[in-house]
């Protein structure tokens, strides 16, 4: 038999969680309407994984803000991940396969005299690697891509092998000064059937690093980016909040 947090598996809550889903109230209304989810991305189980015992998670990041050094963005399109996580029955050893993240470019710098392509410069975040879920946080190492067409293609603040290092939650977060503890708030049903949760999680303790290959991918602008952006950025100076909306179905449903 499953485990379950007020009727909804205790797996299903995992990625906003940082705790445990609260109660079996009725669902809340949402103060906006709810985005469509889309299972598609759904990761191959593993060998052998019974599908009873995994989900398929979407989440949806719809509104919050993402400080990076001096870049302080508001986010206004949505960031998609989606991963599965599950358990094997005997061992009870949980597991998590990453399936994909998805997000738009945003506007970090208008352009001269309002003009849209060639000065203004945008932010795209990218997976980086590293996913994972610890102490009920999600550990997702993220990069951002700086598009301007002086910049060329391969400017990337963060990387492979050094990412912008998240672990999101709901609980209170320990950065080093001059950022303060601040902490999520838990998932809340806003819909039955199919489950939706809301919830936000942060983190406000990573540190960022400074921007690569800028300009005709050389790195001829590197400087003038790391100036402008404030990397590399000490943890304590950057923060994540981000609003979410999360939906799952376990894979003998999909």
């Amino acid at each position: 038999m499953r485990t379950t947090f007020g009727g909804l598996p205790a797996c299903a809550v995992t990625l906003a969680l940082g705790g445990a889903l609260l109660g079996a109230a009725a669902p809340a209304a949402a103060a906006e309407p709810l985005p469509a989810f889309s299972f598609a991305d759904c990761p191959a189980l593993p060998s052998g994984a019974d599908p009873v015992f995994w989900q398929c998670n979407v989440a949806i990041t719809y509104g919050g803000t993402f400080k990076l050094g001096s870049i302080n963005q508001t986010i206004s399109s949505p960031i998609t991940l989606t991963y599965a996580n599950g358990f094997d029955p005997e061992t009870l050893e949980e597991k998590v396969v990453f399936g994909s993240f998805k997000a738009s470019k945003f506007l970090v710098q208008p352009g001269l005299f309002g003009d849209p392509f060639v000065t203004a410069v945008y932010a795209q975040p990218k997976y980086a690697g590293g996913f994972g879920l610890q102490d009920s946080k999600v550990q997702l190492g993220l990069k951002v891509n700086v598009q301007n067409p002086l910049l060329g293609g391969n400017c990337f603040i963060g990387s492979a092998a050094k990412p912008i290092s998240l672990n999101l939650g709901i609980t209170a977060t320990s950065p080093p000064p001059p950022n303060t503890p601040i902490e999520g708030s838990p998932p809340e049903v806003v819909q039955d059937d199919p489950p939706v949760l809301k919830t936000t999680v942060v983190d406000n303790a990573f540190a960022v690093p400074k921007a690569t290959g800028c300009g005709a991918g050389l790195g001829l602008l590197d400087l003038a980016v790391n100036l402008y952006a404030g990397l590399p950025s000490a943890a304590g100076k950057n923060t994540a909040i981000f609003k979410q909306y999360v939906s799952f179905k376990t894979y003998d449903q999909l």
